[in-house]
C-alpha cells in the first residue's frame, strides 16, 4: 500500500508538461515505427533529387546546439576554468540527449535501417560521413562516460566513481578531440554539395564556421539552460559563473563575423548580400538575430548578469545558428529539374516525437538524479515548484 501511495504521489506531482511531452513522443515514435515497416517511400517525401530533408536539417542543428558539452568540458578540464564545473552535469546531460537523438534520428534516415551496423563493420573509408558516424558515436560514448557518476552517485556501484574519476580528464579531452573533428567535418559534407548550394553559404571555410558557431550556440544553451532551470528545476548556477560564462559568447561571434564577411569579400561575393532576393533575407535573418544582436547584447555587464537579458541573447544566438544550419542544408540547396522538397506530415511527426522524448527522459533524470547538485538553490514560490523535494540527494 505504502508503494502504491508513492507511486501516486508521484503522479500527482510530476509537471503537467510532462504527460503532454511524454504523449507526443509515443506519437512520434509511433509513425517511426511504421517508416521503418513502410519504408521512406510512403512515409517522407525525400527523393533522389532531394536525399537529405528536414531530419538532416534537425540533427545538424542540435550537434551544434550540443556543442556546450564539448566546449564547457574544453573550458572545465582543458584551460581549468574550475568556477564553471557546476554547469557541467546539466549540460552533459543536454549533450548527451541531444546527440542521442541525432542517432535515432539518423537511424530514421536510413534506407536500410536495418543494416546501420555496416559503417562499422564495412566502412567506406573514402566518405566524408564515415569520419562523422564514427566521432558522433564515439563521443556519445564519451559522453554516457561523463554523466555516469550522476547515474551511480546513488546506487550500489557507486564504488565505481573513484575509477571514473581518475580517467575523466584524458577520456574527456579525447571527447573535446572528436567533436572539434565532426563539427567541421559536417562542414565537410556540404562543401561536397557547393554545386547546389547559394554562394553566400557555399565556402571552403564550412567546417570553420560549423566549428565556430558550435562554440557559440553551445555556450548559449548553457545560459539559456541556466535561466530556465532557475526557474523550472528550483536551482540554477550562480549569477557570477553564468556571467563569466557568457562573457566568451560576444568575442566568438565577433570572430565568426570576421571571417564570414572576410571570406565574401575575398571571394568577391559582396554583392550577393543585397542582389539575392530571399537568399539576402535569409543570411541577413542569420546575421542579425544570431550575430549582431547578441553581440550588442552580452558586451554589456549587465546583461551578463541578468537571467532574463541572458536567456533572451542566448535564445537569439541559438535561433540563428538554427536557421544557419536549415539555410545550409535545406532554404539554399538549388532544385533539380524543377522539384521542390517539401517535408511530409510524418517526417516533422517524428521530428516532434524526438524533440519531446529528449524534453521527457531530461525531466525525468533532473528530477530522481543529482543532475542539480553543484548548483545554487533558488527557493520558488509554492505554486511553481514542480519539482520540489524530487531530486535524489540533490538538495
Amino acid at each position: 500500500m505504502t508503494m502504491l501511495r508513492k507511486i501516486r504521489h508521484e503522479l500527482n506531482t510530476m509537471p503537467k508538461f510532462v504527460y503532454i511531452t511524454a504523449a507526443l513522443t509515443v506519437f512520434g515514435l509511433s509513425i517511426a515505427l511504421y517508416r521503418m515497416f513502410v519504408g521512406l517511400g510512403a512515409t517522407t517525401n525525400l527523393s533522389k533529387e532531394f536525399p537529405w530533408g528536414i531530419w538532416i536539417s534537425f540533427d545538424l542543428a542540435t550537434v551544434a546546439l550540443s556543442g556546450g558539452a564539448f566546449t564547457l568540458a574544453a573550458l572545465v578540464y582543458v584551460f581549468q576554468f574550475e568556477d564553471l564545473h557546476p554547469a557541467t552535469r546539466p549540460t552533459v546531460l543536454a549533450g548527451l540527449l541531444g546527440y542521442s537523438s541525432v542517432m535515432v534520428i539518423l537511424l530514421f534516415d536510413l534506407g536500410r535501417w536495418d543494416r546501420f551496423y555496416n559503417v562499422f563493420l564495412h566502412p567506406n573509408v573514402s566518405s566524408a560521413l564515415l569520419e562523422v558516424s564514427w566521432c558522433i558515436t564515439a563521443y556519445t560514448l564519451i559522453l554516457v562516460y561523463e554523466l555516469s557518476p550522476v547515474l551511480l552517485q546513488n546506487s550500489r556501484l557507486k564504488w565505481l566513481l573513484p575509477i571514473i574519476k581518475k580517467y575523466t580528464v584524458p577520456i574527456v579531452i579525447a571527447g573535446v578531440t572528436l567533436s572539434t573533428m565532426h563539427q567541421s567535418s559536417l562542414g565537410t559534407m556540404f562543401i561536397i554539395m557547393s554545386p547546389r548550394l547559394h554562394p553566400l553559404w557555399s565556402s571552403m571555410l564550412l567546417p570553420v564556421f560549423f566549428l565556430i558557431s558550435s562554440f557559440a550556440s553551445g555556450i548559449s544553451l548553457v545560459v539559456a539552460g541556466s535561466s530556465v532551470s532557475h526557474w523550472l528545476f528550483g536551482r540554477s548556477l550562480k549569477i557570477k559563473t553564468m556571467a563569466k560564462l557568457s562573457w566568451f559568447i560576444p568575442w566568438i561571434l565577433a570572430f565568426y563575423l570576421v571571417i564570414k564577411f572576410g571570406e565574401l569579400v575575398i571571394a568577391g561575393e559582396w554583392d550577393l548580400l543585397f542582389s539575392s532576393g530571399n537568399y539576402s533575407l535569409l543570411f541577413w535573418a542569420e546575421i542579425i538575430f544570431g550575430v549582431l544582436i547578441p553581440i550588442g547584447m552580452f558586451a554589456f555587464r549587465q546583461v551578463r548578469f541578468s537571467r532574463t537579458a541572458s536567456l533572451i541573447g542566448a535564445l537569439f544566438i541559438m535561433g540563428g545558428t538554427v536557421l544557419n544550419r536549415f539555410d545550409v542544408t535545406w532554404f539554399s540547396i538549388a532544385s533539380v529539374n524543377g522539384e521542390v522538397y517539401t517535408p511530409h506530415w510524418m517526417e516533422i511527426a517524428i521530428l516532434v516525437g524526438v524533440a519531446a522524448g529528449v524534453v521527457t527522459v531530461y525531466s525525468l533524470i533532473a528530477r530522481y538524479f543529482p543532475v542539480y547538485e553543484e548548483t545554487e538553490p533558488h527557493q520558488l514560490p509554492v505554486e511553481v515548484r514542480p519539482f520540489e523535494n524530487s531530486h535524489a540527494a540533490g538538495d
